[in-house]
């Protein structure tokens, strides 16, 4: 039978910045440097994944040991750069913890929840109100992909849209692009929540001389 290893042996001991002894016993002991540096390593949500599980309140307020590890150059979170099958385990809350460790609101322009087929939209509640998100793509697959999925998306328009109209709804409002879920798209009433929400939508965009197109966005000609 094998011998359970002594103590010494399953705690380690390296020096903290003073040169005092410190004891490390799990990666939360671990200085910040050297696990910002570990994290380096992983694609970018991943980065900020492992920040949220090493501290538990770094979602709600952002420690120094979180900020280290996810930094502060955040224009794009794209989940479709980590394992689809990791992606597709993310709830709401997952998402939402995300958003608020690398403090979406006032770093992320372009968002692309690929593969993230397990979310209602809740979690996107942080971005909330935001100024500088440029581009959302909510069709929970990534590029070149069949947007028609096969499972139905459990994304919901009440809960997304609230969100989004309080972007487009803010003066200096600079969101360009819209990726909607496929079967939003293809709901057959022009008076769903969507069809109102896209009006909305068009409506500031010809405030802004610009029209866009329901279906993909496109900029349309304004004008006879």
């Amino acid at each position: 039978m094998m011998e359970e290893a002594p103590p010494d042996i399953k705690r380690r001991r390296i020096s903290a910045a003073d040169d005092s002894p410190q004891d490390i016993s799990s990666l939360t002991d671990l200085p910040s440097g050297i696990l910002a540096h570990a994290a380096s390593f992983l694609a970018a949500p991943s980065r900020a994944l492992f920040a949220v599980a090493l501290d538990e309140k770094s979602a709600a307020s952002p420690n120094e040991r979180s900020a280290a590890i996810v930094g502060s150059q955040w224009d794009i979170l794209d989940f479709g750069e980590i394992e689809k099958e990791l992606a597709a385990k993310l709830l709401d809350v997952d998402i939402q913890a995300v958003l608020l460790c690398i403090d979406a609101i006032n770093n992320v322009k372009r968002l692309k929840l690929a593969n993230c087929i397990h979310i209602d939209g809740t979690g996107l509640e942080p971005l909330r109100g935001s100024l500088i998100i440029e581009q959302i793509d909510l069709s929970l697959v990534g590029e070149h992909e069949n947007p028609d999925i096969s499972l139905f998306p459990p994304i919901f328009c009440d809960r997304v849209l609230p969100i989004l109209d309080s972007i487009i709804e803010r003066e200096g409002c600079a969101l360009k692009h819209i990726q909607f879920p496929y079967l939003w798209r293809w709901v057959p009433s022009t008076e769903s929540e969507f069809h109102a929400f896209c009006r909305r939508y068009n409506l500031m965009w010809r405030d802004r001389e610009e029209i866009r197109c329901l279906g993909c966005n496109t900029r349309l000609p304004t004008g006879g």
